[in-house]
């Protein structure tokens, strides 16, 4: 399998047509720079982006027309693209057990390739996936929020 994911020999090529182009160089609210990014097939996860440009890298995405998608660790949630591959960089090394999990599982869903990699830039991220995790802040939160001693009005 290794071999094979070092000898593909097939390049990305850009799968954009004139309608997303005409759209994407017809947004207002974004920088040229994200323009001329998302034209090259990178796009950008973001909350601080408007919703038009959010769209349009959701739909390029979906098409799998996207070379790469730049996202925090909030991109899981709401979300349901199939990743082929995946690097978690060590800005991310706080993500939880269970957002670490969702992060992996994006990649390789539904088997539209057969070459899937995970690569992670810190091992605290591996542990974490390995290893029972003692404090879950997400069980905390649950606990709050559903075993709460205020009074609902």
């Amino acid at each position: 399998v290794e071999d094979e994911l070092y000898n593909n020999t097939t390049p990305y090529t850009l799968d954009i047509d004139e309608d997303d182009v005409e759209k994407i160089m017809l947004l207002n609210d974004i920088d040229n720079i994200w323009k001329v990014l998302l034209l090259l097939g990178i796009g950008l996860f973001s909350q601080d982006k408007s919703i038009a440009y959010t769209e349009i890298v959701k739909r390029l995405a979906t098409d799998q027309k996207l070379y790469l998608i730049i996202a925090n660790g909030d991109y899981i949630y709401g979300t349901n693209y199939q990743f082929c591959h995946g690097f978690i960089g060590k800005d991310v090394e706080q993500m939880t057990q269970e957002k670490a999990i969702q992060a992996f599982g994006r990649i390789g869903r539904n088997k539209l390739q057969q070459t899937y990699t995970v690569r992670l830039r810190d091992d605290t991220l591996s542990k974490k996936i390995f290893f029972e995790e003692q404090d879950k802040i997400e069980v905390k939160n649950m606990n709050l929020l559903f075993n709460s001693d205020n009074e609902i009005p």
